[in-house]
């Protein structure tokens, strides 16, 4: 960077007059508070405020640069973009060549939709179309001006020429690298990729070899550092049951070198191909930790049998040290591969696929479902082109309902038992399936195989909701637990909300009975779900207040609707507190005058604005092994006055017998640990108090995805590889 002018630092920002000036702080301090600072648009007017806050903001500004481009003018107030000049992505790359910022990008990403004219007469001629070649002068241009580039992606769906590719290849600092290649049909030149030593990361999209077969080996071959290769084929193949890929022709000069790839992380996704011995050799099996297979389908039919039978079950090598999987299907045989070596750290089971959306438990920006509706089951998936071990395809999708259910159960099972028996000591992510809907003695031999859960996401039954708070805090290591909203047989997708689950606006008075009614009536999860967020928030308050028990839980989410879990803090008890009746009590005693946690809120109130009372529950200790299937309180919430009732599903313990679901089988011996037995609470029943009176709560706050999307347990439930 240019040497700094000392006359800026006589500028000064001021609020109004007589008020206090911002450059009175030190500059390092003024560096820091902008470095956080991550919205393009407030950078870019932070440029636009002074000279001082220019030379702090342009490096960041500059440092990771995006250029969309759009296939249509489009308009903001009325007004096109780009008036007066051109459109912001050619404008864009034109201070990148014209002015001295090229150096401060560290970052770059081309990407949108480019319109090519006459692309189909251009072909017939052998000519490439001038709009696509000028595209990949400018780009060569700004590659070569921005020394310091260390990631460069290629998104837009016209094709990149070898121009820029030799561009890339000088580049001393580049280590990741991302293709798209385009879906036309249309003939254009295919190139030899050539190699680039310092590459780290490589990731190519859309693969076809009957659109544009370049030809990567060189690529591989040469990029001696690769530790993450990340390949994506197009669908339209496994639509159209074309086995065209041939996994040789991308790794032949490996195989020919006998010099394999020490990756550590490997993406397949769409791939669809036969398995030759030789695949063997193209990767170090020793090296690979985190390996990711997704296919992206509903079901198949019994035509992908003829490929994907050729995928061994049986890992190659002896010595695996994988330590994440993620998949999107389900089988026997991947079944078995799961289960031949051991030492997972992470396994996710993708629950969204390229033909459907799992609505009901997507916490993503255009996710998230309004009604109780569930989505029927659907058959095994199956997961093809997978090294780890492929599907054998079964006519499952033509068979009865219950066949189904059967299948899917016992499918299942098998999973449990490999995951708990080859897994369950080391494993600390845990993503299991939606439409996998676990009992209480599930849950308790899942815990009890994984003690050092630290992310879980799971489906289990309403009626388990009461057992499941008595099993959760033997996780003493979780720290974001993801309940799914299970997928039920008999429902339809579009079936209207349930009218028994009433909802209240946050503006109005709440009353205990009509909470009560709302839990009382509930027969799903989704109803719960369903229920208005003040209701959900002021239940988690008290239901997560015992620090002990749930001090490491950061985020917490129901369904589509996700709380991150901040500080505790004691609230006063309502009058109407029979102070006689024994209360549980926090792990931590301290008094008011000693806590740090936020103030109390007001005398008469529950601490989000309800003025409604607020009486504790019964004591109650963690489950003994012969009694933790019949957790009983001595006055359920729906009977004690004030309480305000679980959120997690609690059913009103009066109803019929034929309602009232059936006692959870005993938990394992091991999770009645005499440091719990005096501490642990069930969800529902955790209204805790302190020595001096106090309620203990905890502060909930609704979060989206700006917070969900650095947990993995949700981020990595996409096809997205």
């Amino acid at each position: 960077m240019a040497t700094v002018n000392q006359n800026m630092f006589g500028a000064s920002i001021t609020e109004s007059p007589g008020g206090a000036q911002l450059m009175v702080l030190p500059l390092n301090l003024i560096a820091e508070i902008v470095s956080h600072v991550h919205d393009t648009g407030d950078l870019a007017r932070l440029c636009r405020t002074c000279r001082v806050l220019n030379y702090m903001a342009l490096p960041q500004l500059y440092r990771s640069l995006t250029l969309t481009s759009y296939d249509k003018i489009r308009y903001r107030d009325e007004q096109p973009e780009g008036i007066g000049s051109a459109s912001p992505f050619t404008m864009g790359l034109n201070a990148i060549i014209t002015r001295s910022y090229a150096k401060l990008v560290q970052s770059m990403t081309l990407r949108g939709e480019w319109k090519d004219h006459e692309l189909e007469e251009h072909a017939r001629v052998g000519r490439v179309p001038d709009a696509s070649m000028l595209l990949n002068i400018a780009a060569r241009a700004a590659i070569d001006r921005m020394t310091n580039l260390e990631s460069f992606h290629w998104e837009l769906n016209t094709k990149m020429l070898d121009t820029v590719f030799t561009g890339l290849t000088q580049l001393p600092k580049l280590t990741s690298l991302t293709i798209r290649f385009p879906s036309s049909r249309h003939p254009q030149p295919t190139f030899v990729i050539p190699g680039m030593p310092h590459l780290r990361c490589l990731k190519i999209t859309d693969i076809d070899p009957l659109c544009y077969p370049d030809d990567i080996s060189t690529l591989l071959a040469k990029s001696r550092k690769l530790r993450e290769l990340k390949l994506h084929w197009s669908p339209r193949m496994r639509d159209a049951h074309e086995p065209s890929v041939s996994l040789h022709d991308y790794f032949r000069k490996l195989i020919a070198s006998k010099q394999p790839l020490a990756v550590k992380k490997m993406s397949f996704q769409n791939l669809y191909a036969f398995h030759t011995e030789e695949f063997n050799f193209a990767f170090d099996p020793t090296t690979v930790e985190d390996v990711t297979f997704l296919s992206g389908l509903e079901g198949s039919s019994l035509v992908n049998t003829f490929v994907e039978n050729s995928w061994p079950t049986v890992p190659p090598h002896a010595k695996l040290c994988i330590k994440s999987v993620r998949m999107d299907t389900v089988s026997k045989r991947n079944s078995e591969f799961i289960g031949n070596f051991s030492g997972l750290e992470r396994l996710y089971f993708v629950n969204v696929t390229s033909e459907s959306s799992d609505l009901l438990n997507s916490p993503r920006p255009g996710g998230g479902a309004v009604s109780s509706a569930l989505t029927p089951p659907v058959s095994e998936h199956h997961l093809s082109g997978a090294p780890s071990g492929t599907t054998t395809n079964s006519p499952i999708a033509s068979a009865s309902p219950a066949s189904q259910l059967n299948a899917m159960a016992s499918m299942r099972d098998i999973y449990l038992s490999h995951i708990t028996t080859s897994h369950g000591s080391t494993l600390r992510h845990l993503l299991l399936p939606s439409r996998w809907s676990l009992s209480t003695g599930m849950v308790a031999r899942l815990v009890h195989s994984c003690p050092n859960l630290e992310q879980l996401a799971l489906a289990t039954e309403f009626s388990s909701m009461d057992s499941l708070g008595l099993l959760i805090p033997f996780l003493r290591k979780l720290k974001a637990l993801r309940l799914l909203i299970p997928q039920s047989p008999g429902q339809a997708s579009n079936a209207p909300a349930s009218s028994a689950v009433k909802s209240y606006p946050s503006s109005k008075v709440h009353t205990i009975k009509m909470v009560q009614e709302s839990f009382a009536n509930a027969k799903t999860l989704t109803e719960v779900v369903d229920m208005d967020d003040t209701i959900l928030t002021e239940m988690l308050s008290y239901d997560l207040g015992d620090k002990k028990v749930y001090g490491n839980v950061k985020v917490v989410s129901i369904g589509w609707k996700a709380w991150e879990l901040k500080e505790f803090y004691k609230a006063p008890v309502s009058l109407g507190l029979n102070k006689e009746s024994p209360l549980p009590t926090n792990g931590d005693n301290a008094s008011p005058e000693t806590t740090t946690e936020s103030p109390v809120p007001p005398q008469g109130t529950n601490g989000v604005g309800l003025s409604t009372p607020y009486q504790p529950a019964a004591p109650h200790k963690s489950p003994d092994p012969q009694t933790a299937h019949a957790p009983s309180w001595p006055n359920p919430p729906e009977t004690r006055p004030g309480v305000p009732p679980s959120t997690l599903g609690k059913r009103s313990r009066d109803q019929d017998d034929s309602e009232t679901p059936r006692p959870p089988p005993a938990c394992p011996d091991t999770l009645n640990r005499p440091e719990d037995s005096e501490d642990s609470q069930g969800w529902g029943c955790s209204h805790t108090l302190s020595d001096d009176g106090f309620v203990w709560r905890r502060r909930a706050q609704r979060v989206g995805w700006e917070v969900l999307q650095h947990w993995e347990v949700w981020a990595l439930d996409s096809q997205e590889i």
